[in-house]
């Protein structure tokens, strides 16, 4: 079992008397973390799943027939986004028995702005699950003996350490970080795993939301995005190689960001320098999805797009471990100057950039001309497949870290 880091949180939730409502892409863990938080809190509840029909059915029949069924002041509802009218049911049961908490999960966003609408605003904390971080990943139980991602992005690591999680990393970004493929061992089993997820999210989600439109122009859509993982959104090109309109290519990411499945990364706009572009970056949610759209489950070593591999972990890194008090922002000029990506808290800046490989003190020219046109930043990271090291550029501190060590970013 592996430790999400989600979980501490959701159990002090319990006396919270809000719906906790957990929400992610298919197969990231909701309906186990579920079952975690239930084994924690030791006490009496009733789980219903509503992919069960006879557990479905009590919640279709409204408040009224859940309120005379339960039996504990603690429920759990999996797949709640089965019933229609799922927000009538939490709504009253917050107004009407304040005793009561509910834990309930759901698999996309979509469904939720459906179903819970606004009835339930003031009512409930909202928690997006991701895949597995990377910390997680290491945790579970077969991997003990592996040395874990330190939180000191100053400690050195020894060159055995440094390698173990190059050779980690390595598998992290080949097959991917759902939960799932942690029970696998063989290539062919995990593959075979990856596009059953991929296959069914097209036949249930895409048909539900999509309906009448063509499943092949999506299929043609989400492979360019996969292909182009990381770069900037180009909407005419995506239009002309799905062979659809400009309002399609808006429904079609309006369904890949509802379902977790695709992730919009802004651009930083303070007016300053050449800052003219306001076109997005985009990732997909999954290094083994995307692999098994585009086929390519070679090492990283081998691959013609290491660098956006390394970008993409990354990026996942960061939104997975980030919270409210952050924005993330990628940051370019015109004139082809660039930082991978900027952490933004209370308007204080922390640019990260992304190498392969690096030689410390020397800084990337992008990050040497931010650092310019942002004087009062007083931190910078460049992760890299390198080991710590710290340098000073004017009032700036320069962190070198290896790239496993994303995750401690948001601490800064």
């Amino acid at each position: 079992m592996v430790q999400r880091k989600d979980l501490d949180k959701l159990v002090r939730q319990a006396d919270n008397h809000s719906a906790s409502i957990i929400i992610g892409a298919r197969q990231v863990g909701k309906s186990t973390l579920l079952g975690m938080i239930r084994e924690r809190l030791a006490r009496p509840s009733e789980m219903f799943n509503l992919e069960n029909p006879l557990h479905l059915a009590l919640f279709n029949e409204g408040y009224t027939s859940f309120i005379r069924t339960i039996r504990t002041n603690t429920i759990f509802i999996d797949e709640f986004q089965y019933c229609k009218d799922i927000s009538s049911v939490f709504k009253a049961v917050y107004d009407l028995n304040p005793q009561i908490k509910i834990y309930a999960t759901g698999s996309s966003s979509m469904e939720i702005q459906a179903h819970l609408k606004e009835s339930l605003a003031g009512r409930k904390l909202e928690t997006i699950l991701y895949p597995l971080t990377y910390g997680e990943w290491l945790s579970r139980e077969s991997l003990h003996e592996r040395p874990g991602p330190s939180s000191d992005i100053t400690e050195v690591m020894s060159p055995d350490e440094l390698e173990a999680h190059r050779k980690n990393l390595g598998e992290f970004l080949r097959y991917g970080a759902l939960p799932g493929l942690l029970a696998l061992s063989e290539d062919l089993e995990k593959r075979e795993y990856l596009f059953g997820i991929y296959q069914t999210y097209i036949a249930k989600d895409i048909k539900a939301f999509l309906k009448e439109e063509s499943v092949l122009s999506f299929n043609k859509a989400i492979t360019w995005l996969a292909l182009h993982n990381g770069a900037q959104l180009n909407k005419s090109t995506l239009s002309g190689v799905a062979g659809i309109s400009s309002r399609q290519v808006d429904r079609y990411l309006d369904v890949l960001v509802g379902t977790f499945v695709l992730a919009l990364l802004p651009p930083l706009a303070n007016n300053r320098g050449k800052e003219l572009t306001k076109t997005p970056k985009f990732y997909l949610y999954d290094q083994g999805i995307i692999n098994s759209i585009i086929q390519d489950f070679r090492s990283i070593d081998l691959r013609p797009d290491s660098g956006m591999l390394r970008e993409q972990f990354v990026f996942w890194e960061l939104k997975k471990n980030i919270d409210i008090r952050f924005s993330l922002h990628y940051w370019r000029t015109t004139d082809g100057k660039e930082v991978d990506f900027v952490l933004r808290k209370d308007q204080e800046l922390l640019p990260v950039e992304v190498k392969s490989s690096w030689n410390p003190p020397a800084l990337p020219s992008g990050l040497r001309h931010f650092l310019t046109l942002y004087p009062e930043t007083r931190s910078a990271v460049v992760l890299y497949d390198g080991p710590e090291h710290t340098s000073r550029h004017g009032p700036c501190t320069i962190y070198f870290a290896p790239l496993h060590k994303a995750f401690v970013l948001p601490a800064f």
